[in-house]
């Protein structure tokens, strides 16, 4: 079944940042903007505005989703201006907003041209973007969006404000330049790897601003946040168990994806994503179950099955004639089943390990 608009944005709203701290380093490109203090205050603000935003889009999705295809049900990375058009197209609207955008001298508002709307993007389709902001509280003056077809061009000033929180104003100034800055191309922030379209401006990763080293465990934690305590503490203390033994954890964001992945050497052993399609799952990498079937018919007889079918393409290994998300590993749902197997998982991973 395909995921809707509304799907999407439920997907959206958890995999913004919900952990910013109060203070965190800055990195001087940005303090031609505004100062530490206004610019932290103003993503806080932005971040804020993102759920608000989400919040809309699930209440009022099914009016703006005019999808021309559907994602693959097996596939992690969606691409929004391919699959959710009229998100992409907010977007767009956003960025060019807080990229051209002037800050007033009271940082109140936001002064901005015709040239924030993509040439690329139908008028209609502009308006109609115009207007949903307008339901997220933003103020637009300059345009008459009462006009069944106001002429952009002839908008050579427009203001923008958002009475609510103002700083948000300068939080999304920061964030877009941070979007252009980092998330149009390949890009490595120690474990954290940006891939182009990483979508740093609709999570509001606070993280590219920063002028320090961000540890991965504060990735993991936010990333998991969704879930229940009890999950929770298991991924963190797997995530432990495994840096112990010598595995390194990366992580890797493309288009609202989220990939933590557990590797020694070059091999990935384990991971984590968090998709739309796939939700938050396990996925474990193991070629070696043909060395330890002793250890494998102590396991529950839900993950014998599993490891009994294998994994891989299913078309390659001439069990399936189309995909069957086998390349993926094999996959658990991070829900509180997974306490249930949670031995069993790590019996398995120790084995494994001990077969490299």
């Amino acid at each position: 079944m395909r995921k809707t608009l509304k799907d999407m944005a439920k997907h959206l709203k958890n995999v913004i940042t919900s952990e910013i701290p109060e203070t965190y380093t800055i990195n001087p490109m940005f303090e031609n903007i505004s100062n530490k203090e206004d610019i932290r205050e103003g993503v806080l603000a932005f971040r804020n505005f993102l759920y608000r935003f989400c919040d809309v889009l699930i209440v009022e999705g099914d009016s703006y989703d005019n999808h021309k295809k559907i994602a693959h049900v097996f596939d992690d990375r969606v691409t929004i201006s391919v699959y959710y058009p009229f998100l992409h197209n907010v977007k767009c609207l956003l960025l060019n907003i807080g990229l051209h955008g002037v800050l007033t001298e009271s940082a109140e508002s936001l002064t901005v041209g015709n040239n924030i709307f993509n040439t690329k993007i139908p008028v209609s389709k502009s308006i109609q973007c115009l207007r949903f902001l307008t339901d997220c509280g933003i103020l637009i003056d300059g345009i008459d969006l009462n006009d069944k077809k106001p002429d952009l061009l002839k908008a050579e000033r427009i203001n923008i404000s958002y009475p609510d929180h103002p700083a948000m104003l300068t939080g999304l100034k920061v964030m877009a330049t941070a979007e252009i800055e980092f998330g149009t191309n390949v890009n490595k922030f120690k474990a954290i790897s940006y891939c182009r379209f990483s979508d740093i401006l609709l999570r509001c990763d606070y993280r590219v601003l920063k002028n320090d080293e961000t540890d991965v465990i504060s990735i993991i934690k936010d990333t998991m946040k969704p879930l229940s305590a009890n999950v929770q503490d298991f991924i963190l203390q797997l995530h432990q168990r495994y840096l112990d033994k010598g595995l390194k954890c990366n992580v890797e964001i493309k288009d609202l994806w989220i990939k933590i992945k557990y590797s020694y050497k070059s091999k990935e052993i384990w991971g984590i994503n968090v998709s739309l399609n796939n939700g938050y799952q396990i996925n474990i990498k193991a070629k070696n179950t043909h060395k330890y079937a002793d250890t494998i018919e102590k396991f529950p007889s839900s993950i014998q099955e599993m490891i009994e079918k294998g994994y891989g393409c299913g078309i390659k290994r001439g069990i399936s004639d189309h995909c069957n998300g086998g390349c993926q590993g094999f996959r658990f749902s991070l829900d509180d089943s997974i306490i249930d197997i949670r031995n069993a998982v790590e019996a398995w991973l120790d084995t494994e390990l001990s077969f490299i």
